[in-house]
């Protein structure tokens, strides 16, 4: 005889509703309301563990930051492994990025500790490229990540030009012209 799956905490049940609710609904009905009842709970139990919508929204910003890390601490060494983890990742995680990325929420602004949580992500990449406290593989850090980031919004938007190649292409020659 199986055991059923215990349900998810209460926290999580909230977290994923507002989630699923943003990709599917998009920001507008992200309401506190609306997530509370995906959740199958009280707008209190919202207010409990999140405060709000705001505190909601940093929720899904530092557990994106979190998940990204795992998935670029888990690459391969090379630089090319790292993007490679760091495309996949984005594209498993639509929601999660646009939220970190991409103004997913209008007048959403990270919190002073959801910052200090993406800033690993930077000294990950960062390190990549040498010494991750030089300011000179901080700037070569920041260059690659801003373009590999433009490949991946650009992918996602659809934007890629007719007739130079699928995305996963276009993506993997980038990287390869980001290293030379």
């Amino acid at each position: 005889m199986s055991t059923p799956n215990p349900p998810k905490p209460q926290r999580a049940r909230i977290l994923a509703s507002a989630i699923a609710i943003l990709a599917d609904e998009g920001a507008a009905a992200m309401t506190v309301r609306n997530v509370a009842a995906g959740a199958d709970c009280s707008t209190t139990g919202v207010y409990t563990h999140f405060g709000g919508k705001q505190g909601l929204a940093d929720a899904i910003f530092i557990e994106g930051f979190e998940s990204f890390e795992e998935a670029l601490s888990a690459a391969g060494p090379t630089f090319h492994d790292v993007g490679l983890a760091y495309r996949a990742w984005a594209l498993e995680r639509p929601t999660h990025y646009q939220v970190m990325f991409g103004s997913a929420i209008p007048g959403f602004v990270p919190s002073a500790e959801a910052m200090a949580i993406a800033a690993t992500s930077f000294d990950h990449l960062a390190a990549g490229m040498g010494d991750p406290s030089s300011p000179e593989a901080r700037q070569q850090a920041f260059h690659t990540w801003a373009t590999v980031h433009g490949y991946v919004m650009l992918e996602m938007l659809g934007m890629n030009p007719p007739g130079l190649g699928t995305p996963d292409e276009l993506y993997r020659a980038g990287l390869n012209h980001l290293q030379n």
